[in-house]
């Protein structure tokens, strides 16, 4: 943000939207601040400005981004997407923290084990909301999903345009020049955008799937693969990280498997390469880890560990509501981000039946394979695909895997 928007800001004063806090205060009156801006519109919160519009600047620590997103991570329920801008006025600092219009709302603030507060923004001021008020946000919580939030920062420039025009030309057969509408609207239509409070921002699934490199403005999307040897993580090869769009994300992941996963077998008087795994199961569980995973820990990231006899894939979770390791395997499914589900769909990687995971294990027990694991370790779901040269279904008597 510019000293002009600063100064801007600072001269209009406290609203609806912006709140200003002389110092960094505690954690619990922060969230308090960030907890009712996301239950109304959003907005920001500037720190190092006083309520009577005198700058006093703040002195940021470092790793002050990080203490703001574990106030966000550890303090608020659900969790916000908070996202931190330095600007200066007058030669001091004022930490601008963008608060988005909640994804989920009611968002409260978790005062002590079982207390958990909502708050609203009346006015200039954050107060307790009423029990209908609390009412009416359940409803607009039901018809907001997380992956349409905006993208702090983001316009339709930072898109891929050669995307875009691929996108409408696969979908409508047109080029975007020949829509009826506008694309920026047609955009909004598909929720690649999003109009909010007079500005057309690019949603989380808009950059994820038509942004150059998404993880610039949303370091949780970049994908991070290595490859150990042998069977612990003690020693390891070059790693590969990729931030790109969705599809070329994942085409890109199952290339680099690909490259350290085949075996080669003596056929008569040939050598002939054979894949340790198969790839409709690494795919269905790269596509399930981007479907599913939280998105709001912009800390983490999808991490794939490829062993000598198994391959790791850790999702940033909790599992969804209603969904456990143990029937997950029989197909029970909720979808945590329903948009980037409908994306997915369309560009031919998700069925939609929810019986990604029971084909997995189908395809493993046909070519005789030991199935996959589905393991909770914290908040994370761990997914480990085994090679078809080090496990068989089931050892025989006195045999050991």
């Amino acid at each position: 943000m510019t000293e002009i928007e600063l100064l801007s800001l600072i001269a209009a004063g406290e609203s609806e939207t912006v709140e200003f806090k002389r110092e960094m205060d505690r954690a619990e009156r922060l969230a308090k601040e960030f907890v009712a801006l996301a239950n109304r519109q959003g907005g920001v919160v500037l720190i190092g400005v006083d309520d009577d519009h005198t700058v006093y600047g703040v002195t940021l620590q470092p790793g002050y981004e990080e203490w703001i997103a574990d106030v966000s991570a550890q303090t608020i329920d659900p969790p916000l997407p908070l996202a931190c801008e330095e600007g200066t006025v007058q030669d001091k600092t004022v930490l601008v923290v963008r608060v988005p219009r909640g994804p989920h709302k009611p968002h409260c603030v978790r005062e002590g084990e079982h207390r958990c507060t909502v708050y609203i923004r009346h006015g200039t001021t954050s107060r307790l909301a009423t029990r209908e008020e609390i009412g009416s946000l359940y409803q607009e919580g039901a018809v907001l999903d997380f992956d349409l939030s905006p993208v702090p920062r983001a316009t339709l420039a930072d898109l891929n345009t050669d995307l875009i025009e691929e996108y409408v030309h696969n979908k409508l057969g047109i080029s975007p020049d020949k829509l009826p509408v506008d694309l920026t609207q047609q955009l909004i239509s598909w929720k690649i955008l999003v109009e909010q409070v007079g500005e057309r921002r690019v949603t989380f699934t808009g950059m994820l799937f038509f942004g150059d490199r998404p993880g610039d403005f949303l370091p949780q999307a970049r994908l991070w693969l290595k490859r150990f040897k042998g069977l612990t993580t003690d020693e390891w090869y070059p790693g590969k990280e990729i931030d790109a769009p969705v599809p070329q994300a994942i085409e890109e992941a199952v290339e680099y498997i690909k490259s350290y996963t085949v075996v080669e077998e003596v056929r008569g008087l040939r050598r002939v390469q054979k894949a340790e795994y198969i790839e409709e199961v690494v795919r269905e569980a790269l596509v399930n880890a981007i479907a599913h995973r939280n998105y709001v820990r912009r800390g983490s990231r999808i991490h794939i560990a490829i062993f000598n006899d198994r391959i790791e894939i850790r999702n940033p979770g909790p599992l969804p509501n209603g969904v456990t390791v143990e029937n997950m395997r029989y197909g029970v499914q909720v979808t945590r981000n329903p948009n980037i589900v409908r994306y997915l769909q369309a560009y031919g990687y998700w069925e939609g039946d929810g019986l990604g995971v029971p084909r997995m294990i189908r395809h493993c027990r046909e070519n005789g394979i030991r199935e996959p694991d589905f393991t909770l370790v914290g908040d994370d779901l761990v997914v480990t695909i085994y090679s078809r040269r080090h496990e068989t279904p089931t050892p025989t008597a006195g045999e050991s895997q």
